[in-house]
């Protein structure tokens, strides 16, 4: 589950790296907010990949864009039942706070990984192996607690190249694609709105301390990229459940930005 805090929500000053602020903003446990399943937010990072120029990452193919698209959705069983929880607690349900992706044991995560991997498999074997490139990444800040993921998803990563007519350099490309529009939903689905900098890169990647920066502006629900990386008009979006639910009123809202 990605949490997103309301407008307005965001504390002034904390840590420069956008990684380190959607971390710091997830691990707050602060009523009300939005709930926004996993799957949700990599529908999100899709949009924002079909909104890429080409300036920045190439061109994506479609399957690439879909398995941007598809990346978390492995997380979907784990998020329902969530939701489920926060939902059907009694009067204490719209008390409890929800428990943030960044908080999630490392065995629940491997698995949730695991399961996306395979579901853009069934598609898409070059997006499956950007997919498992994503997440070997994230799996090697923590190599003690992921060695058995590591181990077998180097493994399918040698049997999908072995059958591919990708070169190296257009999966590392599109692996910093996945990177890149993953951590803009990310801020975007925190609740965010400080100016800050992307590297174009995987941000997980060593390439990512010396890449290209690209800087983000918001002005309310206005995002401003320099240099241009999204196509101007574009108008990314996301539903997100309001938690506690309102008495009165929408159970969801609507998110919505416009990129100039």
């Amino acid at each position: 589950m990605v949490i997103g805090w309301l407008p307005g929500g965001e504390r002034s000053g904390g840590p420069s790296s956008a990684w380190a602020r959607v971390e710091a903003a997830q691990r707050e446990a602060r009523l009300p907010c939005l709930l926004v399943p996993q799957p949700a937010h990599a529908v999100l990072a899709g949009e924002l990949a079909a909104g890429l120029v080409t300036a920045s990452f190439g061109e994506l193919p479609p399957e690439i864009t879909r398995a941007i698209q598809m990346h978390d959705t492995g997380w979907a069983s784990s998020d329902a039942q969530q939701i489920q929880r926060l939902r059907s607690g009694g009067p204490q349900a719209g008390k409890a706070a929800p428990v943030s992706f960044v908080a999630i044991a490392p065995g629940e995560a491997a698995e949730a990984w695991t399961a996306s991997i395979d579901s853009v498999e069934g598609l898409s074997k070059i997006g499956a192996n950007i997919v498992s490139r994503h997440f070997i990444l994230l799996a090697q800040h923590d190599p003690a607690q992921h060695q058995r993921f590591l181990r077998t998803e180097r493994l399918r990563q040698q049997k999908l190249e072995s059958s591919s007519t990708a070169t190296r350099e257009d999966l590392e490309r599109w692996t910093a694609a996945l990177g890149f529009c993953d951590l803009v939903s990310l801020y975007l689905v925190s609740g965010l709105n400080s100016e800050v900098e992307f590297p174009l890169a995987h941000p997980a990647s060593p390439q990512a301390k010396t890449a290209p920066r690209v800087r983000m502006q918001m002005e309310g629900r206005t995002l401003r990229f320099t240099p241009q990386t999204l196509r101007a008009g574009c108008t990314p979006s996301i539903q997100a459940l309001k938690h506690p639910v309102p008495v009165e009123g929408a159970r969801a809202e609507t998110l919505t930005w416009e990129v100039q």
